[in-house]
């Protein structure tokens, strides 16, 4: 099993956005998948189901560990399943006590791989600290969205720079690739932060694709679908994370699957 963790220094980058099309893209491509909402605003749930609000998640595990199994939600995709943010609030109004909590995530993954999941994204909250830290450093791999706009890309170094002194400290983490989001084609900003983001990083570093500023996106959170599912014929932005799937794969090192054909009318009951 691979853990890949988001992590961003601001919010609004489309880090909910990229789990929920990325991990739907892997499960079609074969993979066995959970999304994980670490996020304490339940991005995941909100974007496929108001009622996940009510359930129990990952916060009940920080708090206070058991078995793993019956906070997965399976959808109507049998290789993607979900796990729900649950009760943030009683965590955090607690003082949220981190002590245990790097201990409670590994039990986690290690539960999760004894339930033979092939892939584990985490959709972290903005900021390197306090859990997200806990969870980036607990992931094998971390996924960077970066938000193509001037001031977005400024917080860019300082991550990174955060992200080596995680590795220099002994964190295993490693950089599964920076991808910019929300790139508009009409708007001259935007195309002149991505050249700069090319022209400053690796290529290493970078995915090939990035993904555009798509009103699509919003229309698919309202009806709590990836956006491949909200048309019969997928739309353009839906078939980039395919792409991006792909990628993904050579760069953590999953062999790649042959393409699945599966609809659904929506993941969540």
């Amino acid at each position: 099993m691979i853990a890949v963790a988001t992590a961003s220094q601001k919010g609004g980058v489309g880090k909910t956005t990229v789990c929920i099309n990325l991990a739907h893209a892997l499960a079609r491509r074969g993979w066995n998948t959970l999304v994980v909402d670490t996020d304490p605003q339940g991005g995941i749930g909100l974007s496929l189901s108001r009622s996940t609000r009510k359930r129990r998640g990952f916060y009940d595990f920080l708090q206070n560990g058991g078995e793993a199994r019956p906070l997965i939600l399976p959808t109507r995709l049998p290789e993607l399943s979900i796990m729900p943010c649950g009760d943030s609030a009683s965590f955090l109004s607690q003082g949220a006590k981190l002590d245990r909590s790097p201990e409670r995530l590994r039990d986690l993954l290690r539960q999760l791989d004894l339930l033979r999941f092939d892939c584990v994204l985490l959709d972290t909250a903005a900021g390197l600290n306090g859990v997200s830290e806990i969870i980036v450093r607990g992931s094998e791999w971390v996924l960077i969205p970066q938000q193509a706009e001037p001031l977005a890309v400024r917080s860019l170094p300082l991550l990174l720079e955060t992200l080596a002194r995680f590795r220099a400290d002994g964190t295993r983490t490693r950089v599964a690739g920076i991808l910019l989001t929300m790139l508009s084609s009409q708007l001259d900003a935007s195309l002149k932060v991505a050249r700069e983001v090319r022209a400053m990083l690796p290529p290493s570093l970078l995915f090939q694709q990035a993904i555009p500023r798509d009103p699509l996106f919003l229309e698919a959170s309202a009806l709590g679908l990836p956006l491949s599912l909200i048309r019969k014929n997928p739309p353009p932005s839906a078939l980039l994370f395919d792409q991006i799937a792909a990628e993904l794969e050579e760069r953590i090192g999953l062999p790649a699957h042959k393409d699945q054909t599966h609809r659904h009318a929506s993941l969540l009951d």
